[in-house]
């Protein structure tokens, strides 16, 4: 562990563990499509990580721990942007659905049927955005 990341702050370090969970979803089905490369650089870039740690994730992800958030909302909107990333090249494979199942586990809900996943891709089909998602699921 480097003295970085000892003084890293928490909300960083959730960050990179959802990151981490972001791409987990995107190698799920084993092919990284242009399409999810797109999504995983757009949202690291909006979450506040630089290229080098967004390339560090990706590179070896196993490195990074997930850190749940502790607002309910912000769990929904992280796993919004998990569900956005499943589709992000078209189609849900059963891999990257098995992995939302145990990652929706790991950000703190009981199981998925905690989280309407049907009506997040509903919503998400319409160009809604993953707040306004978030609040409706919730």
């Amino acid at each position: 562990m480097s003295i970085a990341q000892i003084f890293e702050s928490g909300e960083r370090t959730q960050d990179k563990g959802h990151f981490k969970n972001l791409v987990l979803i995107a190698n799920a089905d084993g092919v990284v499509t242009e399409e999810e490369t797109k999504l995983l650089n757009r949202i690291g870039k909006n979450i506040g990580l630089n290229e080098e740690q967004i390339n560090a994730i990706k590179n070896n992800p196993s490195d990074f721990s997930i850190i749940p958030p502790v607002s309910k909302v912000e769990r929904l909107e992280q796993m919004v942007q998990l569900i956005k990333m499943m589709q992000a090249d078209g189609s849900i494979d059963q891999h990257e659905y098995s992995l939302l199942e145990l990652l929706a586990v790991r950000l703190g809900f009981n199981s998925i049927d905690d989280v309407d996943v049907k009506k997040a891709i509903e919503l998400l089909a319409t160009g809604e955005d993953v707040e306004s998602i978030a609040e409706a699921i919730a």
